[in-house]
């Protein structure tokens, strides 16, 4: 009952927040930084979209087994069979790439059953990127790209999907990779000292995190990593490959703004 009474506080959206800042700092920064050819924005934002998905939404559709261990009762708010609380902005991927959409932001409140102390809390907030691309979008500043392929049936390696040409795997990830450090050096300033450190997650291969050097200690502060091929043809883009990562609010907060205690 307590935790739901705090749904709908929406404290992203609630202006001079510190998470509503850090929104607003990324968001100008995909705005400015990645424009279409009318100058409109090439990143559409969502940050009030329900927090209550089906079950299929927040796991099914991100290809997690049904054994996986984030599925338990004792880590999740299940509101009843088919619904519960989302665990992860992810869960609105596959809706969004279904709607048509290429490039976009999640922004919400997720919730995870866990002990409470100044670093974790069973509320906190997520940004969730996505970005899509057709061959042409992917090889278009590649020389001889007209005869490079997204796809072959080939094999899963460390390195790729079985569907992925290597080529297209890798800009993928150096795209996202790109994008990414762009991102924490709009934030925490240029010279920062970042790391990637291969992981595994059910919806992307390969996986990364990101980590950064911060007053002397090294901090995740991001999961990332090229978006598997079965939730994008599933979704209904089968011609498109593309990267997504998934980032604290809280914890960008707590580092660029001092906040010791999560609970703020």
């Amino acid at each position: 009952q307590k935790i739901i009474s705090k749904v709908g506080r929406n404290l992203h959206n609630q202006r001079n927040h510190p998470l509503w800042l850090i929104k607003e700092r990324v968001k100008d920064h995909f705005y400015k930084q990645y424009l279409v050819r009318s100058r409109n924005p090439l990143f559409s934002v969502y940050d009030d979209l329900s927090p209550v998905v089906t079950v299929e939404q927040n796991f099914d559709r991100l290809l997690i087994p049904q054994d996986h261990l984030s599925r338990k009762k004792g880590d999740n708010y299940y509101l009843n069979h088919t619904h519960m609380l989302r665990a992860h902005t992810s869960a609105h991927q596959w809706d969004l790439i279904h709607a048509g959409l290429d490039a976009f932001l999640v922004v919400g409140d997720v919730y995870r059953r866990d002990q409470v102390d100044s670093t974790h809390y069973p509320i906190f907030h997520q940004m969730e990127g996505v970005r899509l691309f057709s061959s042409h979008e992917l090889f278009s500043n590649v020389s001889d790209g007209e005869n490079c392929c997204l796809f072959e049936q080939g094999h899963r390696t460390s390195h790729k999907q079985e569907t992925h040409t290597m080529e297209a795997a890798k800009l993928v990830e150096y795209n996202l990779k790109m994008t990414l450090t762009k991102l924490v050096a709009h934030l925490f300033g240029d010279g920062l000292k970042i790391r990637w450190v291969d992981c595994y997650f059910p919806f992307t291969h390969p996986s990364f995190e990101m980590e950064i050097n911060f007053q002397g200690e090294w901090m995740e502060v991001l999961g990332c990593g090229v978006m598997e091929q079965q939730l994008v043809n599933s979704a209904g883009a089968e011609n498109k490959i593309g990267w997504a990562f998934g980032l604290g609010l809280e914890r960008l907060a707590m580092i660029l703004y001092g906040i010791p205690d999560i609970r703020f």
